[in-house]
């Protein structure tokens, strides 16, 4: 019966089945019905897939933030924590390997740190460079409390603690393969930025900018100058508590700033 086999299927697809289809051909009333929803189930999987490629482009936290915006420029003024890692020395490591053993090396490596920060910590991997990434913790809010703005900072250090950990048992798994050992730099700073959907009205990236962008960038390329795989800001610091014990360091002077940075590193004791 027509009207029992389209129940039945579209109880499949509200249920999440998209490979529903009524096998039935009618010269009835019933037969473009049938048609028309046969089309509507294939522009259903259609768009699912594109929605599933699309995040895997953009990552699946950036990818919900754009849908459920308005299209088109702009962005909102947020308090967030900036992440930057770099690999360390992978320029002259490219310089030794062929591409074929780089590119699944970095994908290994990235894939790892991906899960760490979005799975397990709740951050967002805004964007790949090269051999490192910049992540963003507390976006998708124009309102924040000071509450939140400490949940960032906190999951933002809890990440890298996480990723430095997560990289010793990579290292480990490399070391079993002959493969020179991995080391990583990673900077954060907590401040203002616009985030949202920036570029031009032909192509778009949801990305944050501001000077805290900057400074989080400048941090992690101090991580070479002082030794330390982790470094983090006075906004990140001040915003931890009692969680992590931190270290000063040396006030640093970087590029863009007037003033040197204060910057801290967690203690040998931390959590």
């Amino acid at each position: 019966v027509p009207v029992n086999a389209l129940k039945s299927a579209a109880g499949k697809v509200a249920a999440g089945h998209l490979d529903a289809k009524v096998e039935l051909r009618r010269a009835d009333e019933f037969g473009p019905l049938i048609d028309e929803f046969n089309r509507m189930i294939d522009e259903m999987r259609a768009k699912r897939e594109l929605r599933q490629r699309f995040g895997l482009h953009v990552g699946r936290r950036t990818a919900e933030l754009i849908l459920a915006q308005d299209p088109g420029l702009g962005g909102s003024e947020q308090c967030i924590t900036v992440m930057f890692c770099d690999i360390r020395n992978f320029t002259a490591r490219c310089a030794h390997t062929p591409a074929s053993g780089i590119v699944p090396l970095l994908n290994r490596f990235l894939t790892m740190m991906v899960e760490v920060v979005e799975d397990r910590h709740g951050g967002n991997v805004n964007k790949f460079l090269g051999d490192g990434f910049m992540a963003l913790f507390g976006i998708g809010t124009e309102t924040q409390s000071d509450d939140d703005q400490v949940a960032s900072a906190r999951s933002a250090v809890r990440a890298s603690l996480d990723m430095m950990q997560r990289l010793e048992e990579l290292n480990a798994e490399l070391a079993g393969d002959g493969i020179p050992d991995l080391g990583i730099g990673i900077g954060l700073h907590h401040g203002t930025a616009i985030v949202g959907s920036i570029g031009s009205r032909d192509r778009l990236e949801y990305t944050a900018i501001s000077d805290t962008v900057n400074v989080a960038s400048r941090v992690e390329g101090l991580t070479k100058l002082q030794g330390t795989p982790l470094l983090i800001t006075r906004q990140v610091a001040d915003r931890l508590g009692d969680e992590f014990a931190v270290r000063a360091l040396e006030p640093q002077q970087v590029k863009g700033q007037p003033l040197p940075l204060e910057v801290f590193t967690i203690a040998e004791d931390g959590n």
